[in-house]
């Protein structure tokens, strides 16, 4: 657990790292220190497990019932992710069941050749996250569709260093955009 702790710390020294989504079965032990360096933790699992580790949401990937059960059990303490693949109909029913952001995989199949963040960011107004890993090379492709969100390579986690590394070449291009 202490190198994913170190890689935590590494990437919040390199750059905004806003929110870190983690499984039910390590959120015990990652809370509290991305907590404390001011990133939201949300869960992917359970309403009951981001309650039972403290964590700042949950991240559902299933039905709308699954979304409309956690925004119920969750009340607005907590954040309600809802991660609908590529399917613009999952997405559309989640942030009606109260989903407070929207994960797409942005590398899945778009429909009429509009990738499926693009039509997201036009059409509304709940977040999305471009939730398949990132490398530098694929910002030119994924900035331009406007995501509130990306997620770092998941090289990231091989060590601190690197994780340094990936977070700031990540920022340093954002920031030039």
């Amino acid at each position: 657990m202490n190198l994913l702790v170190d890689c935590i710390r590494a990437a919040c020294e390199a750059g905004d790292v806003a929110s870190l989504l983690v499984p039910a079965g390590i959120a015990k032990d990652l809370t509290g220190p991305a907590q404390g360096l001011g990133i939201a933790v949300i869960v992917s699992g359970e309403p009951r497990d981001a309650a039972r580790n403290g964590a700042d949401g949950v991240q559902v990937e299933a039905g709308t019932e699954a979304v409309a059960e956690a925004r119920q059990s969750t009340g607005k303490d907590r954040f309600v992710g809802a991660f609908a693949g590529s399917s613009r109909h999952f997405a559309m029913e989640a942030a009606e069941a109260g989903a407070d952001y929207v994960a797409f995989s942005q590398n899945g199949a778009s429909i009429g050749g509009e990738p499926i963040v693009k039509w997201w960011a036009d059409m509304m107004e709940i977040p999305c996250v471009a939730f398949d890993p990132v490398e530098i090379a694929d910002l030119d492709i994924l900035l331009p569709q406007k995501p509130d969100f990306i997620r770092p390579s998941d090289a990231m986690w091989q060590d601190a260093q690197t994780a340094r590394a990936i977070i700031s070449s990540l920022s340093q291009r954002l920031g030039a955009k």
